[in-house]
């Protein structure tokens, strides 16, 4: 568990007390320690369109991404925090893909 809430931060992510107004809500099955990101079945366009998305997610969290794939029954996408890319001058941006703020909620 604190391997993901440490990975998940430095991922971009974190841990809600409470969901936010105006965030896109999904549901999360499960997480991975290793990269701090959650499975979502629920992928559509707002999922992915959407700035700010929360993960409503049970304390179900796998240690390495070779023990969650396991899990996987049906389709569904990894998500995790705001992705980042720097050119050649150092000059880093946020949110290349993915939603520019993401945390999860634990159910």
């Amino acid at each position: 568990m604190d391997e993901f809430i440490k990975n998940l931060k430095l991922a971009g992510g974190v841990v809600l007390d409470t969901i936010p107004e105006g965030w896109y809500v999904t549901q999360a099955l499960f997480g991975v320690a290793e990269n701090g990101a959650v499975w979502v079945k629920d992928y559509n366009k707002e999922l992915f369109l959407s700035e700010k998305v929360a993960a409503k997610m049970p304390k179900k969290i796998y240690p390495t991404m070779h023990e969650a794939v396991k899990e996987i029954n049906s389709p569904g996408v990894f998500i995790s925090g705001p992705s980042k890319t720097a050119d050649v001058e150092s000059f880093l941006v946020f949110g290349a893909h993915g939603p520019m703020e993401f945390g999860v909620f634990f159910i």
